[in-house]
């Protein structure tokens, strides 16, 4: 028999829960009577329940769908009566576990999708998900799991003897379940260091949803809880290299430190971080709407009234950090994330590893961030800097990167060039036009906006506190010119801890160049050299 722990809220008193098939859950299973015997593999939801199933060795297969003979019941009516099977197979070097697909309407492995009679053998690791990918963005997944196989060198604790404690209604639990023997050591009371070993069983971060120079992002699911955060994984060795290149400031945990004090709608909500002896683990909120290059990449520039909304978002969000005392220096549209991707999106500035903290008006001097995103003094501090040493910039290379991205999102094309070379000459002369045709619909204030804030001069540029302030941000939103599309379900809950004096009104993301239509964009890394 299959055994489940699972966590329920409730507003009762801590108790042990028990729960049967007929309680109305998405997910339920029934307990066995026997002791429970060595787990073999274990199922952790994801989307749908926050359960944990688990196959032990008497357990030869399972099945997941709406019948009540399955394991797993799921109530969605999207699920067939007997969706897909899970069962164990005995070979002569050792048993694996295949997946049997039962119902037409598909199931996913991964990016996988298995239709009706299709069987597949299941990896440590693997995401299985019912009907859609488990990490659509379209719409929300309703029943997702991660797939763990027990092995030598991977056990896997039986779960069934840890209680299961009621959480209150819309809060993050601070007794989270865990395995016997493994203490949670990211808490505020406790230490920051770990081990690979309590990474790996407390986390899986086998999904990358993007990299950079000395980091990648990954997808973690907190496999006690089957909650899911982004996880930025820093690579220590690779960090090192970089300080010590670039002579900066900063240090590995500065970036953890910083978010630690930011709490704002327009910035990424920070979790928890802690270190093993090669890595360091950022866990931050989950947008799941992408960031916005990618949105311009799959539909062209932003529809005029949209990017206002967004952008003025944006610019709410790093007056906030400059009223902090924060520099972010590599603003650009990978760095800038959407909620979702439905009519009532936000953005959210993400990626703090090069920010700086209580800077001064030219306090930076470190040659940073993404080149096509470079204010001038940023370059003119790397080439007189070696003369010197009088050079450096502040939060206004903020405001020439705001420039660059409004740019982007109003044309689907960058400012400045760099297929001939000559990208820093033209950054450093302040040479760009309003040469694309995406630029003929666009209103004069819009690009007076663009003009102030790609000034060469930063006594010159216009401030993040004078962008708000700008008539353009400031006009009333006209209907969008193109109808809207029709609602999706929404995949990223909003954010409870938003003050209502702060709430931002819904943006509807309409696009003004055709979907598909080629753009000179291009996804940039943050220059390391």
């Amino acid at each position: 028999m299959v055994a489940a722990s699972v966590a329920v809220a409730q507003t009762v008193e801590d108790v042990d829960i028990r729960l049967t098939p007929t309680q109305p859950v998405s997910c339920a299973l029934e307990r066995p009577c026997s002791p429970p015997s060595a787990v073999c593999a274990r199922l952790v939801a994801f989307a749908g329940s926050a359960a944990t199933y688990e196959l032990t060795e008497n357990d030869r297969e399972l099945a997941i769908g709406r019948h009540h003979s399955c394991q797993i019941l799921v109530t969605d009516r999207r699920a067939s009566g007997k969706h897909l099977r899970i069962y164990r197979e005995d070979l002569p070097q050792g048993c694996c576990y295949m997946i049997d697909q039962l119902s037409s309407n598909n199931c996913f492995v991964n990016e996988h999708c298995l239709r009706k009679g299709c069987k597949r053998r299941l990896q440590h690791g693997d995401h299985i998900s019912l009907c859609m990918y488990a990490h659509e963005t379209r719409e929300k997944p309703f029943a997702a799991f991660v797939f763990q196989i027990a092995s030598e060198s991977h056990p896997l604790e039986n779960r069934i003897a840890a209680s299961v404690r009621p959480k209150r209604p819309g809060a993050e639990s601070k007794a989270a379940v865990f395995l016997p023997g493994l203490q949670p050591v990211v808490r505020e009371s406790r230490s920051h260091i770990a081990t690979d070993e309590w990474v790996r069983d407390t986390w899986d971060l086998s999904t990358v949803l993007g990299s950079g120079g000395f980091s990648d992002v990954r997808l973690g699911i907190r496999l006690d809880s089957g909650s899911r955060r982004a996880v930025k994984v820093i690579d220590k060795a690779k960090f090192v290299a970089f300080r010590r290149t670039r002579e900066s400031h900063l240090t590995l945990r500065s970036e953890a430190d910083m978010l630690t004090g930011l709490e704002h709608p327009g910035v990424v909500r920070f979790y928890e971080w802690f270190e093993t002896d090669s890595r360091l683990y950022l866990v931050m909120e989950l947008l799941e709407g992408g960031d916005l290059l990618d949105f311009i990449l799959e539909h062209g520039c932003i529809a005029e009234n949209s990017a206002r909304r967004l952008f003025g978002e944006l610019c709410e969000a790093v007056g906030y950090l400059h009223g902090q005392g924060v520099v972010h220096r590599d603003l650009k549209p990978e760095n800038v994330m959407l909620t979702s991707r439905t009519e009532d999106a936000h953005a959210k500035v993400v990626d703090f590893g090069l920010a700086r903290k209580n800077v001064k008006s030219r306090d930076c001097r470190t040659f940073c961030g993404t080149p096509q995103y470079f204010a001038p003094e940023v370059i003119s501090t790397f080439k007189d800097r070696a003369e010197d040493g009088s050079a450096g910039y502040g939060t206004q290379v903020d405001s020439w990167s705001l420039g660059v991205i409004l740019y982007v999102m109003l044309s689907g094309s960058p400012p400045f060039d760099d297929e001939d070379g000559r990208l820093y000459r033209r950054i450093l002369e302040g040479k760009f036009e309003f040469d694309v045709p995406q630029w003929q619909t666009v209103s004069s204030e819009a690009k007076d906006l663009v003009r102030g804030l790609l000034s060469v001069n930063p006594k010159e540029r216009l401030t993040v506190q004078q962008t708000l302030e700008h008539p353009w941000l400031r006009s009333a939103v006209s209907p969008p010119s193109l109808p809207p599309p029709p609602p999706l379900a929404s995949s990223a809950a909003s954010d409870s801890r938003t003050n209502p004096a702060n709430v931002m009104e819904p943006v509807r993301l309409d696009f003004g160049a055709a979907a598909g239509e080629e753009t000179p964009m291009k996804r940039r890394r943050t220059s390391l050299a």
